[in-house]
């Protein structure tokens, strides 16, 4: 039988169903007769059941953000990549890179420049 210190451990799992039937039926076997055991569990639940609420909350307000955002979208052009250029500059980039030649590569990305390589003499990550 597991004591108190083991049970409140696996507590978690328990709750989320993912221990081994064996733990589980030990767990169980001692919240049978551990009322602070059982106080632990309950917390424990009130918590996970807090935390998937605050979740989906989150969640929802997102989804109401990206909806807002796609109404406003409607109709205007939100991204241009030119693809042609870009690969023109990556295989001229890692050309660069191998010869040992410094490298700087920025993405613009909403009005900011992104560092996405910088590399000095000697290869050196910068």
């Amino acid at each position: 039988m597991i004591g108190c210190e083991g049970v409140r451990e696996l507590i978690p799992w328990f709750v989320d169903g993912t221990l081994t039937p064996e733990q589980s039926a030990a767990v169980a076997e001692h919240l049978t007769s551990c009322a602070a055991c059982v106080r632990d569990l309950s917390e424990a639940i009130r918590v996970r059941a807090a935390v998937r609420d605050a979740l989906s909350t989150e969640h929802r307000a997102m989804d109401d953000a990206w909806d807002r955002v796609a109404h406003l979208a409607v109709g205007r052009r939100l991204v241009q990549v030119d693809v042609g250029l870009f690969l023109v500059g990556f295989r001229l980039g890692a050309w660069l890179t191998r010869r040992g030649s410094p490298v700087r590569a920025d993405l613009r990305l909403l009005g900011r420049d992104v560092p996405l390589v910088a590399r000095g003499k000697g290869g050196r990550t910068t």
